[in-house]
């Protein structure tokens, strides 16, 4: 066994869950500084200079506040509910390349034995299948969270959300069914070469699939105008009413975390991810900077759009929901799939 690999794999591990759990607190804080900036109010100001340490005053209430269990509730579920939802958010940034290869120094590729630094945990051959189908396990922490709760309010978000995820899961699985014919490859970085010349947005199979996916991107987050779930006119705040104090932190992150994850897969998937244009710094040292700093500034744009839709449009009624679903969104994918397939075999019939 190579320990070198294993001990780099470990710290890149590290180093991946701290960044993101860093990048998720100070999300909640851009949230509330954008909510109030929209709402013409100031959001957070009063912990740190300009609010910045708020999310650290958020933790800490977290984590000192006293953890309370309702009457009645299963405490086995109630308490592997949100571990569930957090440990599915935290696996699903294990395939998710952030960048290409960091070229290490001379006098360190030699004590460690290989001379490029990948950034991303792991990358299997079906990295974006590994991503979905963890993700898809994460309505198992809010269905348990809604029926162990021993609240109706509680049961009756769980079962929402449920009938709400996988009802979303079939247009976004079949989206990315169309760039993967497209490409070829269930593999993010492939996915991500492919889109060297062109990127898969401005290809028509492309656009319609990025269409689907954005749509079905809102509804797989719970995120507004699809938070029906949470609705809290109706349901107080749904699957998670019975949780507070950490409990409730780790659903909190996790929702933080799967739309950063949302952000950056739509950014892989559509936008070129993190390979410059136009052939910018090619052979360079610096060009895996680059390419992270480009991929930034792609996944922080998408990361604002979730804010700025949550606090511009109303919530839908849930029989709009799922009539946009089943009736719009599935037979819209449907339909790119069969239009992806023609653009393949016609490009490649020309070509022949």
């Amino acid at each position: 066994m190579d320990w070198h690999l294993v001990l780099l794999w470990l710290l890149k591990s590290v180093l991946f869950f701290f960044v993101f759990i860093t990048a998720c607190a100070y999300y909640t804080l851009a949230e509330r500084k954008v909510a109030g900036y929209i709402q013409d109010r100031k959001g957070p100001n009063r912990a740190g200079p300009f609010g910045l340490l708020q999310p650290l005053a958020d933790g800490i209430k977290f984590l000192t506040k006293e953890e309370i269990f309702p009457k009645n509730v299963n405490k086995i579920m109630y308490l592997i509910a949100p571990g569930i939802s957090m440990t599915c958010a935290i696996m699903a940034w294990a395939v998710v390349p952030l960048g290409g290869s960091i070229v290490l120094p001379e006098w360190l590729s030699k004590e460690i034995g290989f001379s490029t630094l990948d950034l991303q945990i792991a990358n299997p051959d079906t990295g974006i299948l590994f991503l979905f189908a963890i993700s898809s396990l994460s309505v198992y922490g809010i269905i348990l969270a809604g029926w162990s709760s021993n609240n109706k309010y509680s049961l009756i978000g769980g079962i929402r959300s449920t009938a709400q995820m996988i009802s979303y899961e079939l247009p976004l699985g079949m989206s990315v069914a169309a760039i993967v014919i497209l490409t070829g490859s269930l593999k993010l970085t492939d996915i991500n070469d492919a889109q060297i010349g062109l990127w898969n947005i401005f290809k028509l199979p492309g656009f319609i699939a990025f269409c689907v996916f954005v749509v079905a991107m809102f509804a797989e987050t719970n995120r507004l105008p699809f938070d029906l779930a949470e609705a809290e006119s109706e349901l107080v705040v749904g699957f998670h009413t019975e949780y507070g104090a950490f409990k409730f932190a780790l659903f909190f992150i996790a929702e933080y975390m799967n739309m950063i994850t949302m952000s950056c897969v739509v950014t892989l998937l559509f936008f070129g991810g993190y390979h410059l244009p136009f052939g910018w710094l090619a052979g360079s040292a610096w060009q895996a900077w680059a390419g992270l700093g480009l991929f930034m500034v792609k996944v922080l744009f998408f990361a604002f759009l979730f804010m700025w839709v949550r606090w511009t449009l109303p919530r839908f009624r849930y029989d709009q929901l799922m009539t946009i679903g089943w009736k719009k969104m599935i037979p819209w994918a449907v339909a790119n799939i069969v239009i992806a397939s023609l653009y393949v075999g016609l490009d490649g019939f020309w070509k022949w």
